[in-house]
């Protein structure tokens, strides 16, 4: 292939290139040329037209730009509220499974419990940290009909939620508290249940004050 026919390859090119760019400035023009066509003429005369296409086709790529802009930002902001009310939607649907999951495990367990009780001869032995007896303490201080949860008891004993949380489902499985209706911060509520009762007034009549507070113990879940 010879040089002129690159060159006229190339020549083709940047025409197209510059016909593509300018042709919102011809548009514009052209309709300046119907509402005042001597506006236009004038251009012509002085060989100026080619600079106004420029001019205009410039200010108008340079607003394409902008909006362009403009666009991406506000569906990234669409995206970002949308990907959040997934995120609400998917914690409060695991949340919700997670209250029925742990209701449905203490009721099974409960009436597992009982089944077993009737059956056997000893009563089952279930062996109770400081923050089990700790936990139910502070249940049977602030009297019947009233519940704690997690954030609470985290706060109360300076420790993480969701280390209270797992000594409040060993309790909860071992009939020594019970879900009540309602949450706190997303987290069960929980009342001391008579059998609950019943293991704190026992442990406090069997062991020192001292020993309740410092120890742990175990003893059989009374009937």
């Amino acid at each position: 292939m010879d040089i002129e026919n690159w060159l006229t390859y190339l020549r083709d090119a940047g025409e197209a290139i510059y016909g593509a760019f300018a042709w919102p400035g011809q548009y514009v023009l052209m309709q300046l040329s119907a509402l005042e066509p001597g506006f236009v003429a004038n251009l012509d005369a002085k060989g100026n037209d080619t600079t106004v296409i420029v001019i205009l086709s410039l200010i108008y790529w340079f607003l394409v730009v902008v909006l362009m802009k403009l666009i991406g930002k506000l569906f990234r902001h669409i995206a970002r509220i949308i990907m959040a009310t997934i995120h609400t939607i998917t914690f409060r649907i695991t949340l919700k499974a997670g209250y029925y999951k742990t209701r449905l495990v203490c009721s099974l367990k409960q009436h597992q419990w009982w089944r077993k009780s009737r059956n056997d001869t000893e009563p089952p032995m279930v062996e109770f940290d400081r923050l089990d007896l700790a936990i139910m303490k502070s249940a049977a201080a602030k009297g019947p009909g009233f519940a704690l949860s997690a954030p609470e008891l985290a706060e109360q004993f300076s420790l993480r939620p969701a280390v209270v949380q797992r000594s409040l489902d060993k309790l909860c499985s071992n009939a020594m508290i019970n879900i009540v209706i309602g949450s706190t911060d997303g987290y069960d509520n929980y009342r001391l249940t008579d059998s609950g009762s019943a293991f704190v007034a026992m442990w406090e009549r069997q062991q020192p004050q001292s020993a309740a507070e410092t120890g742990s113990g175990a003893l059989a879940i009374p009937h």
